[in-house]
């Protein structure tokens, strides 16, 4: 049987080579092919020369260029993240990234999402350094990097809006983000950083060093430490929805901040301090580097942990000796990944390369959910291990074919003891039972991949790519994620591209070795069909305007509130059929010392259909309570503007406008409804209103070498503080917590 399936995976993979070799090809298959475009500096560029630059994209196997990517990329450069001020790449995406949210969870750390595709883990999008993918499988899916305040050895990031599987493979539902590091090309010299928070508190230092030992080889060197205290609860409080007693039998108000100690704001993993590493040496076509990073960040009980019946759990779970809050084990998760990849291009002819690469990642995880500083209870601890190879061939064929096909290879190691997350593991016995643990039997599985694409310049209007990718992993069907696009080009200012994809997900490791163990089943994979259609202007060579719409239909596999007690994660699983669409406007202008960028979205839930017997957390809509997202806002407005007031001196600023949670609302409604005790008290509407976000930063530069900057966080905070409230998602739908305002100072010394 495995034989046939082998055979079965390895016809498909030719079968698909073939195809695209043979479709679309014309009359010309052998013209001449054109020389090598001569590279510049694409971040100097102006918005119109940086549209026909020739690139590798992200959205694409094949070379192409920023107006013809067959998909939707928000590029942010070093220049932009040093302008935003931000804190995190959390803080950093929201702030650029048009229809991005993040919401809150109890249960587990922070959670992005894009156009309305959000969940209770990190599991629908792919985050990756330098083309290496960085997901936790195991449990939670992308939770390194994200936390941490140290950015400058970031050059740029790329964030494919919208499906990515076939070219990234399965996790690439919502999004891919691609997080490119200097190297000794781009930098040379020394930098130093240092930077810190008042109010949500915090210390950074950062110091990156880049030596040339040629015109094509050098070496960089990073490294970046933090310490995160965080916002006091008094700067950033948290508001229950519901009022309700506590284990003391103490009234706690609901819609007024909650009076007893609770961890800081976004405070660091047992008070740890953050660390990221980096090492690149690079050689004309050769590269290899090595990353290590550690972070965490502690995240706040939800009503259940902290009330007794009927509003929580503490009598069953109370133990005599708790005399307090502060003696509560603080909820959090905690990771620590080391990788190591290298990378060469093998350049065989002027129009045939094939890139090879190999990679080693070792990630350990912790999570500690609500239990006191003497027993451990809800806790999780495991480390798994990839081992990775692929290998990729570009030919360009002629002017009008551009070909590439490749495989990828992946062992994991799973189930593995824990090396050890630093600090004091006294508490830290995970209670699950095998496989899930650190304390189970190892298992391995392999993943073999296939994946081509092939690009057609038909004429000077028409361009298509055609591509997909296949996967077959040891506990799974194989997963086909094809694409096709076109791109028309009926003037040289106006773009028309139409985007058609599927993109699969593999679920997490431990249900797939859960569902293989009890019943004998390979895991069916979550899949979204997406169609999109955009169309950009480039208006004048300093402004550029962009429209886009999506229609997204997505076999949901997600968290089941009504599973609790079918296994011991509460029933992951295929819960139902999600129809959204909604509408992107994007425009940036730039001119001399000045840039202004806006963008707003919008997404509406079309219809969802729930699989008998299972519930949602995703919507109230089934169950007859509204049409929207419970964890989304429907509309999205993101400004950000900048100022060169002079050589020396410049400002800058930010806003992001969540409009209103109908979504929430409804479901925090259905609750109440149906549930006992009430989810909501009467007349409370706190939560489900506008959230706003308003940074504003003043750089100067005293001297060539020498840069300092004051930053202030939202600010629309100091008129009231529901302006900054962030929804907790996925449980009660009527908690928040609202982020402080506070400022930061930054310095940031280069020599050569």
């Amino acid at each position: 049987m495995l034989s046939m399936q082998k055979n079965s995976f390895m016809q498909k993979s030719v079968f698909l080579l073939i195809l695209l070799i043979v479709f679309n090809f014309d009359s010309q298959l052998f013209a001449q092919q054109p020389g090598p475009y001569n590279q510049q500096n694409l971040f100097e560029m102006s918005l119109q020369e940086l549209m026909d630059v020739e690139i590798v994209s992200p959205a694409a196997l094949t070379k192409t260029t920023r107006r013809l990517e067959p998909a939707t990329v928000t590029t942010i450069t070093q220049e932009q993240i040093r302008r935003s001020g931000a804190r995190s790449l959390n803080e950093l995406l929201e702030i650029y990234v048009p229809n991005l949210q993040m919401i809150r969870h109890h249960w587990e750390n922070r959670h992005l999402g894009l156009r309305g595709i959000i969940n209770d883990r990190e599991e629908k999008y792919l985050l990756l350094v330098n083309n290496r993918i960085m997901n936790e499988r195991t449990h939670y899916g992308v939770l390194s990097e994200r936390d941490l305040s140290m950015l400058t050895d970031i050059h740029h990031i790329d964030i494919v809006r919208g499906p990515g599987s076939a070219i990234y493979g399965p996790g690439a539902v919502s999004m891919v983000i691609n997080i490119v590091t200097d190297n000794a090309m781009t930098f040379e010299g020394t930098e130093v950083t240092g930077r810190f928070g008042a109010i949500e508190e915090f210390y950074s230092g950062e110091v990156k060093y880049g030596q040339k030992f040629s015109e094509d080889s050098g070496l960089f060197l990073y490294f970046g430490t933090d310490k995160y205290i965080g916002a006091d609860q008094k700067d950033s409080p948290l508001v229950f929805g519901t009022s309700f007693n506590d284990f003391w039998l103490r009234p706690i108000e609901g819609g007024k901040p909650f009076p007893y100690r609770i961890n800081n704001d976004f405070q660091a993993y047992r008070d740890l301090n953050r660390i990221k590493s980096h090492i690149q040496y690079t050689k004309n076509n050769f590269d290899v580097w090595a990353r290590y990073t550690r972070g965490g960040e502690l995240f706040t009980f939800c009503q259940s942990n902290l009330a007794r019946a009927p509003y929580g759990w503490m009598d069953d779970w109370a133990v005599p000796d708790y005399p307090s809050y502060e003696h509560f084990y603080q909820p959090g998760e905690g990771y620590q990944q080391a990788t190591v990849y290298a990378s060469y291009k093998q350049e065989i002819s002027d129009n045939f390369t094939v890139s090879y690469a190999i990679s080693f990642d070792m990630f350990d995880f912790e999570r500690a959910s609500f239990d006191s500083a003497k027993s451990a209870i809800w806790n999780l601890s495991h480390r798994e291990d990839e081992y990775y190879a692929k290998v990729l061939a570009n030919w360009e064929i002629n002017e009008r074919h551009l070909l590439a096909f490749g495989g990828e290879w992946s062992c994991e190691q799973w189930g593995m003891q824990s090396p050890g997350f630093p600090g004091d593991q006294a508490c830290l016995a995970p209670y699950v039972q095998p496989p899930f643990n650190g304390n189970s039997p190892r298992w391995n599985t392999n993943t073999a991949s296939a994946m081509a694409e092939h690009q057609w310049k038909i004429n000077n209007q028409w361009t298509t790519f055609v591509g997909g990718r296949l996967d077959k992993n040891t506990h799974t069907h194989e997963l086909f994620s094809p694409r096709f696009a076109v791109v028309y080009i009926p003037t040289d200012k106006d773009t028309l591209k139409l985007m058609l994809a599927r993109s699969l997900r593999m679920t997490f490791a431990e249900e797939i070795q859960w569902q293989w163990q009890t019943f004998g089943n390979k895991s069916d994979p979550e899949t979204l069909d997406s169609i999109e259609l955009r169309y950009e202007r480039q208006h004048t060579p300093n402004l550029l305007f962009a429209l886009g719409a999506f229609y997204h239909d997505l076999d949901v596999i997600a968290w089941d509130p009504g599973a609790w007690g079918v296994k011991w994660d509460a029933g992951t699983k295929n819960i139902g059929e999600l129809q959204q669409y909604g509408l992107e406007a994007e425009m940036t202008y730039e001119k001399d010392s000045f840039r202004f960028t806006a963008s707003h979205g919008y997404t509406k839930l079309a219809n969802f259909s729930l699989m008998p017997g299972a519930g949602t957390a995703l919507t109230a809509e089934p169950y007859g309570y509204g049409d929207d997202l419970a964890n989304w806002s429907n509309h999205i407005t993101k400004l950000v503007v900048g100022y060169q007031i002079d050589d020396k001196l410049r400002i800058d600023g930010s806003a992001r406008i969540y409009w209103g949670f109908p979504g929430a609302e409804d479901y925090a409604k259905y609750n109440t409804a149906n549930s006992s005790p009430i989810a909501i008290d009467p007349g409370y509407d706190d939560p489900y209103g506008p959230s706003i976000f308003l940074n504003i930063g003043i750089q100067h530069q005293p001297s060539k070498n020498l840069t300092v900057r004051l930053d202030a966080y939202n600010l629309m905070g100091l008129i009231d503080r529901k302006y900054n409230k962030i929804l907790y998602g996925f449980n009660e739908f009527s908690d928040y917590r609202a982020s402080s305002p506070a400022i930061g100072v930054s310095a940031i010394y280069r020599c050569k």
